[in-house]
């Protein structure tokens, strides 16, 4: 009876270690388990351990000798306690914080061709390597007086920045849906990175707000950003990404599969992993999205009805509102240059104002460059664009 009940909590233990993982790719899982299960999976492995070698320990001294029959479940429960911090999402991608940015930005190894998110945010712009932000999902860090968290879920390719000064830095939590949910390290309240949402915890019901930023090649940033904050990074930052699992990740993107989302809930209109260029801009009433070859293709998009400019450049693609400083402008393409056709006004690539009258940037829009299976999965009201002029 006892030698069962020591094997009994032996497997209990190696099933709450490792439950981070199965229960996010079970679909049909309540949020609320991943919640509860990410607080009690330390003290419970813990207090099973404790019982055991107490109790171990009770049979040593009535006994006058070790009983070995112990040892195997107490080993199982050691290794279930491993488990416990290993195989969670919040040590597979550990989060960054207040990153130290580079003092010669043009000597880190970044390929020519390599991408960045360009956020700028309370008159400071800083750089992020993707390459680098994927390993980590998340980087938090500082504008002036303001926290930004910049997230990327690498299962979805879901690329948000978010204001969290209220709340304070986040770390990945867990996985639902095929999409991370994050959490804020003060009250570790879940929230689903795709829709903005808060799901459960001491802050629910919330939104986080995402604020605007651009994807740009190193080679663009280093042409139209003069000595550019980018965040230090060395060549082991670039490392091939990897779920826990090696060789996983590259079977997996290369199938329709989407972990945690079954094949039934997955909107089929397009391919799983079809890019789309997604508009997140808060004062749209309804959620529209572009394919983004087609977006690539066209160069440049004027949506004439809700007002802002889709512009493709080295690949990436970032959206821009058709009225700056009040006046509404009609942007053309000439010479790696935007230029308004009324006021002759020109900007860089970028929406830089580099000369004319209206002397401004041109104001960005909330865009997202995810995969087609993410986007209509958190936004299910939306509107493909195939028409455009």
């Amino acid at each position: 009876m006892i030698i069962t009940l020591f094997y009994t909590l032996s497997i209990l233990s190696l099933i709450v270690g490792t439950a981070a993982i199965y229960l996010a790719m079970i679909e049909s899982v309540p949020v609320s388990w991943l919640y509860y299960h990410y607080f009690i999976r330390k003290p419970l492995n813990w207090s099973i351990l404790l019982l055991l070698l107490s109790w171990s320990s009770l049979i040593y001294f009535r006994e006058s000798q070790w009983p070995l029959w112990t040892l195997p479940p107490i080993i199982i429960v050691l290794f279930a306690l491993i488990l416990t911090y290993k195989m969670h999402q919040e040590k597979a991608f550990p989060s960054v914080f207040f990153p130290e940015m580079s003092d010669e930005p043009y000597e880190l190894p970044i390929e020519e061709t390599m991408e960045l998110a360009v956020i700028t945010y309370e008159g400071i712009r800083k750089c992020y390597p993707l390459d680098y932000v994927i390993h980590h999902h998340i980087v938090n860090d500082r504008f002036g007086t303001k926290t930004v968290a910049l997230t990327y879920c690498a299962m979805c390719h879901s690329i948000i920045p978010f204001d969290v000064t209220d709340i304070g830095p986040l770390f990945v939590a867990s996985f639902k849906n095929s999409n991370m949910i994050v959490a804020d390290k003060a009250t570790k309240t879940f929230f689903q990175q795709a829709s903005f949402q808060s799901l459960i915890g001491k802050l629910h019901p919330t939104t986080l707000t995402m604020i605007p930023f651009q994807i740009m090649t190193w080679s663009d940033v280093k042409d139209t950003i003069k000595n550019p904050l980018v965040v230090h990074v060395t060549k082991k930052d670039f490392k091939e990404f990897q779920l826990p699992i090696p060789g996983i990740w590259k079977k997996l993107i290369a199938t329709e599969a989407t972990p945690g989302l079954s094949s039934k809930n997955r909107d089929k209109t397009f391919p799983t992993r079809t890019r789309v260029i997604g508009i997140l801009e808060p004062s749209f009433e309804n959620h529209i999205v572009y394919l983004k070859k087609t977006v690539l293709n066209a160069s440049i998009i004027h949506n004439k009805e809700l007002g802002f400019y889709l512009i493709a450049h080295s690949g990436t693609v970032n959206g821009y509102k058709d009225v700056v400083n009040g006046q509404h402008v009609i942007i053309l393409k000439e010479n790696n240059k935007l230029i308004d056709q009324l006021s002759e006004t020109h900007w860089n690539m970028f929406g830089k104002y580099l000369s004319g009258s209206i002397q401004a940037d041109l104001d960005p829009i909330a865009v997202s460059d995810e995969y087609w299976f993410s986007w209509k999965k958190f936004h299910e009201d939306t509107e493909v664009i195939m028409d455009f002029d």
